[in-house]
């Protein structure tokens, strides 16, 4: 007589709710292994809403403190945390970098986002509408943004920004096109629908971001603008121009200081989890003031937080310029000489005390907080590598 073998899945063994709960605490590369377990739990790890709460949990239980250094050597991972000194946490491997069907192009990050990661091309390129990329590095997987509807005679007339709609679990990707005597154009590519472009028909008349620098706070990118006004005495008005993810509406951010040029905009990550808009003042080579809107909306919320002032010999001559935040309150700056700045150091506005930061043999251009997540995990249209 035969005696036949039964065969007993894990889901027998455990509830599927204990299971979702199980896989919702383990770091997203056991996530990735776990997929591959069962069709049940692929399935239910490709959920939306698994990878939603997945993401929230990671962000809550602090394991998001990791920064994003990017520069023209490396893409690297640190802790963002001082005790730590921001040592590396990992190499990220590219996967377009150095392939034959992107060889000659320069790519730059330009923006991250819960674990995404935006790419676009930062040199000469025969398209006139060269490819906008997303990439998780987590799950190594990527994927090419359609053509925008608007072409342009070179890539520095472009910006690129990657932001979230938490109203619609939605990533968006704002393209800002600046050629010279044109108006400035805008055009907005959502993930969720996975469409053409779509340009807005708003964009105020007097809208001139300073594209170099901006802040996604409270659902909103924001840009500080400089315009100078017409009179017996030419003066800069400073303001800063918010557009709204949600709606895709502007809107003006009332600032209450005088300022003597446009200010580097920025974000804070303040008490708790609140998340600041912040304006960098500059005065002079070697010294900034920092302040954040600790209410958003509210002009008199605005505060002066600290200023940051290095000292030194005259025959030094060295100065410093703003470079980000990291989410430990530190902020990172670059320092040099007359020439060019030549290592980066952050700033401990505690002990008002300046330490080394990063890998001085690198040359960074990008910085923000990182999370790693499952975003892009189950989608179309996306690459593995």
């Amino acid at each position: 007589m035969k005696i036949q073998k039964q065969q007993w899945g894990v889901e027998e063994h455990f509830p599927e709710e204990i299971i979702d709960k199980i896989l919702l605490k383990l770091p997203v590369k056991d996530v990735i292994r776990c997929s591959a377990v069962c069709k049940l739990w692929n399935s239910l790890i490709k959920n939306p809403t698994f990878i939603q709460t997945h993401l929230n949990n990671q962000t809550h239980d602090g394991i998001s403190k990791r920064l994003l250094l990017i520069s023209r050597q490396s893409y690297d991972l640190h802790w963002d945390n001082p005790a730590a000194l921001f040592g590396q946490y990992s190499n990220l491997r590219n996967p377009i970098r150095n392939s034959n069907w992107t060889k000659g192009i320069v790519w730059e990050v330009v923006g991250t986002c819960n674990g995404l990661v935006c790419l676009a091309v930062s040199s000469i390129h025969g398209d006139p509408c060269p490819p906008v990329i997303l990439w998780n590095p987590s799950i190594r997987k990527f994927g090419f943004l359609p053509s925008p509807s608007r072409a342009v005679d070179c890539y520095r007339y472009e910006s690129y920004y990657l932001c979230y709609d938490s109203r619609i679990d939605d990533y968006k990707v704002v393209r800002i096109v600046r050629e010279p005597y044109c108006q400035v154009e805008v055009e907005v590519w959502s993930l969720a629908s996975g469409s053409a472009w779509k340009s807005l028909d708003n964009v105020p008349a007097d809208f001139s971001p300073s594209t170099s620098h901006h802040a996604f706070v409270n659902g909103a990118l924001h840009w500080a603008q400089s315009r100078l006004t017409s009179g017996e005495e030419e003066e800069s008005t400073v303001s800063v121009v918010a557009l709204d993810m949600v709606d895709g509406s502007f809107r003006n951010v009332e600032i209450l200081q005088c300022w003597r040029g446009a200010p580097m905009i920025s974000r804070y990550h303040g008490d708790g989890d609140q998340c600041w808009l912040a304006l960098f003042d500059l005065q002079g080579d070697s010294c900034f003031d920092l302040w954040v809107m600790k209410e958003y909306g509210v002009a008199e919320s605005w505060t002066k937080l600290f200023n940051v002032h290095l000292l030194g010999s005259p025959e030094e001559e060295l100065r410093i310029e703003p470079f980000g935040f990291t989410k430990s309150g530190q902020v990172v700056v670059r320092m040099g000489g007359d020439e060019e700045f030549n290592s980066f150091k952050s700033y401990d506005p505690k002990d008002k005390q300046f330490r080394d930061f990063g890998n001085q043999a690198y040359d960074y251009y990008f910085m923000d907080s990182f999370v790693e997540s499952l975003v892009l995990l189950g989608q179309t249209n996306v690459f593995s590598y």
